[in-house]
């Protein structure tokens, strides 16, 4: 599937009130052509002028050429900080806060094969991110009591729990960034981005045969399926009008179909019925949407 010490609130945010001011700082890794950092850099003050209530104080868009060299070097910032490997969350842009800034990583040779209305999508879709999610704070979460409890009752360990955990954390994310776009009036770019990049893979469903005769296997399986499906939720749930493109609708919400039809109509099902509960629950904060959609989750399991 395709599909990346905290500071206070206060240090970490500027409040949007006039026209706050946001450093944004591009550096870049072999070779980018000008032109593309001056795009993308006025993509992303675009992105924060129309989000309004908070934006970074700084953010850094790292553009690097080649995909081999983002992997190798997001892998070496994981080994420096003692983080597991997991390259499962690379997409074409990722970012993260370990330098107390939110940072925008951005793969110059994967951005290139989209069409411009998709790339423009993906390097907003990262923006609202670090609008979102600037600090560290957002990516350090703990699995609630009362699921903890619930994994003991259904006899799923720790490990499993915090895996899902990892799955559901950047689902909601995802589903809030979308959100916030969609809110800005970013919408088209976003239907472009999802048809462009969300999709199943037959070594997917390779894995989901091996996994179905194992519960816990089939728990982690499904939660990471909350991820597109969360991150197209506020696209599919747009009130028909002349400023969406109802086959835009139409053709998203098949790709969401292709995603999770091989699950069978039972588990397909069960997993829409709870990615519909997390999403429409979802509030203002992050950790508790989390927590909430964690307690949702567990009906997967």
């Amino acid at each position: 599937m395709q599909w990346s010490l905290t500071l206070g609130a206060n240090y970490c945010y500027l409040c949007a009130r006039g026209m706050a001011h946001v450093n944004v700082d591009v550096v870049t890794s072999g070779g980018i052509p000008w032109g593309v950092k001056r795009e993308l850099a006025n993509i992303v003050r675009d992105c924060y002028r129309r989000f309004g209530t908070k934006i970074p104080y700084k953010v850094e868009v790292f553009i690097v050429d080649r995909e081999a060299s983002v992997k190798n070097l997001l892998k070496e910032e994981k080994f420096r900080r003692g983080l597991g490997d997991s390259t499962d969350d690379w997409l074409i842009c990722t970012h993260d806060a370990w330098r107390g800034y939110p940072r925008i990583i951005v793969c110059y040779e994967r951005l290139a094969a989209l069409t411009r209305l998709a790339r423009i999508g993906a390097v907003r879709h990262e923006t609202a991110h670090s609008a979102l999610h600037c600090s560290l704070e957002f990516s350090i979460f703990r699995v609630p009591d009362e699921c903890r409890h619930a994994a003991m009752i259904k006899s799923i360990d720790m490990a499993v729990l915090e895996q899902v955990l990892y799955y559901v954390s950047a689902a909601v994310k995802d589903c809030e960034a979308t959100k916030l776009l969609v809110d800005s009036g970013f919408i088209d770019c976003q239907f472009a981005f999802g048809l462009e990049t969300l999709s199943i893979s037959e070594q997917d469903k390779l894995n989901w045969k091996s996994a179905t005769g194992n519960r816990k296997a089939r728990f982690i399986y499904e939660s990471a399926l909350l991820r597109p499906t969360l991150f197209a939720h506020p696209l599919l749930s747009l009130p028909r009008s002349n400023r969406i493109p109802l086959e835009m609708q139409v053709y998203l919400g098949r790709r969401i179909e292709e995603i999770v039809e091989h699950l069978g109509d039972t588990e397909r099902n069960k997993l829409l019925q709870v990615a519909n509960i997390i999403a429409g629950g979802l509030k203002e904060d992050t950790h508790r949407n989390i927590d909430f959609a964690l307690a949702q989750s567990m009906n997967l399991a």
